[in-house]
């Protein structure tokens, strides 16, 4: 949750170091990486924030956060 409330506050590159952190703890979590992925697409990383968002799409994932990683992915498709 640090690393979302870090991107709200348009602080996305020290979010990066929380989700870091957190995949330590929480690797098979979908929004884990789906955030992961936003923080990188915010700080101008976008293959790496591409893989992120595919890590994601393997993982459950509540029909909100399929929308959310729809809309993400749309993003970094160039």
């Amino acid at each position: 949750m640090w690393g979302e409330a870090l991107i709200r506050e348009n602080r996305s590159d020290l979010a990066l170091v929380k989700f870091v952190e957190a995949d330590k703890y929480a690797a098979n979590w979908g929004r884990l990486h789906l955030k992961w992925g936003e923080a990188l697409f915010f700080t101008g990383r976008l293959k790496t924030a591409r893989a992120q968002f595919a890590i994601a799409s393997g993982f459950f994932l509540p029909e909100t956060e399929k929308l959310e990683l729809s809309r993400s992915e749309k993003h970094v498709r160039f």
